[in-house]
């Protein structure tokens, strides 16, 4: 049996908290692997009602004494698997490490950024996970992408070089070298993530009334569902909405999300709820809402696009790489430098009742490609490679021991 250990710090974090929380119990219940976890107990069990297999990890993560406490770890983990869910990876200590990488944001949009120091602290550690890293597990297609053209450097440079490439199926691993023997360069391989159970068409009418009046929301919105940050593209967002506005003058903009930045967004018919911790209720609000709206320029995998469509909304977008790659043929993406052209694109699907029911339709079919269950298995596969390359290397050395005494 296998051993993994599972850096669940960040577990009541909103994001990657999401992660943890869906994917650690699946992969938990595999008979071939010991799950072990770090983090705060007590947070573990809030979140996963567990109690067993906890182990007190409680550094902050990006701090010095994280760092320390991975030196600590290394005693106890030995040649174990470490799956870290973000970039925060061991700078010292050497592991067979599974890192996920959802997004490189704070390298593409740096002004955004919660203090300048950051930018430079993830392009430090995710070249570092490109060096050190086992495996490295992508949310999307469009995030190996970004990562492919952004960090891997010329051959000549001495950087990172592609040895196998394969687009056509996101499912194929990526294999990196940087200049040192091909048996350690990482494994990289697409996985998705899925959508929470709770995000489901209601048909609870008095449910759905009592979140309306909760929420004091009108009768017919657009909803914008995620952080309030400049890289989501909010004041295009506030500009399209206007201008729909003057056409359809009883237009309603509700916006839910962490306010992350000085960003003014108080506008004539825009309902600002803050964030909504529970996820009934914010299905309820899909529910209740016409459309969902996003004009977002980067997004690590667009996890409100599924929500929405699984709740039975349309969806209406930017045209950026992993909208078209998570929503399929099943959203109305739009270049969100033309406001014209969003403004007619809302209004045709809000108005349009054979346009509105074709996405609608599509969407739910499109959502079936995502489930918790196939992420831990393809994620419990990625272990197993693992595990499955590092018996070839031991049997490869005996093999070469064996030749030695020979000789």
């Amino acid at each position: 049996m296998k051993r993994v250990y599972f850096d669940a710090r960040m577990i009541d974090h909103p994001g990657i908290g999401r992660y943890i929380r869906c994917l650690l119990p699946l992969i938990a219940e595999d008979t071939e692997l010991d799950v072990q976890i770090l983090g705060d107990r007590d947070k573990i069990k809030k979140f996963l009602g567990v109690e067993r297999s906890v182990i007190d990890f409680n550094y902050s993560i990006y701090s010095i004494q994280e760092q320390v406490g991975f030196l600590k770890l290394k005693k106890i983990i030995k040649n174990d698997i470490l799956h870290i869910p973000h970039y925060n990876v061991p700078i010292m200590a050497r592991f067979n490490l599974v890192v996920t990488i959802h997004d490189i944001i704070h390298i593409l949009y740096p002004e955004g950024a919660s203090d300048r120091f950051a930018p430079l602290y993830m392009r430090f550690m995710v070249k570092r996970i490109l060096k050190t890293a086992k495996a490295v597990i992508c949310v999307s297609q469009a995030t190996k992408n970004e990562i492919e053209e952004r960090l891997l450097l010329p051959p000549k440079s001495g950087g990172i070089v592609m040895t196998e490439k394969k687009r056509d199926n996101p499912e194929q691993g990526l294999r990196l070298g940087l200049g040192r023997a091909e048996g350690q360069s990482p494994f990289f391989s697409v996985i998705y993530e899925g959508i929470d159970k709770s995000f489901v068409k209601i048909t609870d009418i008095a449910y759905l009334k009592n979140i309306k009046e909760k929420y004091k929301l009108p009768g017919r919105f657009l909803l914008y569902v995620g952080s309030i940050r400049r890289h989501k593209n909010i004041a295009a967002l506030l500009d399209s909405f206007q201008k729909f506005k003057e056409k359809v003058t009883d237009a309603h903009l509700v916006m839910v999300g962490r306010l992350s930045q000085d960003i003014d967004i108080d506008r004539n018919g825009v309902t600002y709820l803050g964030e909504i911790e529970s996820d009934k209720e914010l299905a309820a609000i899909y529910n209740l809402a016409s459309c969902l709206f996003n004009l977002s320029l980067y997004e690590g995998f667009g996890l409100t696009i599924l929500e929405a469509q699984r709740c039975g909304l349309p969806v209406v977008c930017s045209d950026i790489p992993v909208h078209k790659e998570i929503g399929g043929e099943a959203i109305a993406a739009i270049n969100p430098s033309y406001i014209d052209q969003i403004d007619e694109n809302l209004y045709n699907v809000l108005f349009n009742n054979t346009t509105r029911e074709s996405l609608i339709s599509k969407g739910l079919e499109n959502t079936k490609r995502f489930d918790w269950q196939s992420t831990a298995k393809n994620t419990i596969n990625t272990y197993r490679k693992i595990c499955n390359e590092g018996s070839d290397s031991s049997r490869l050395a005996a093999g070469h021991a064996r030749r030695r005494e020979d000789t």
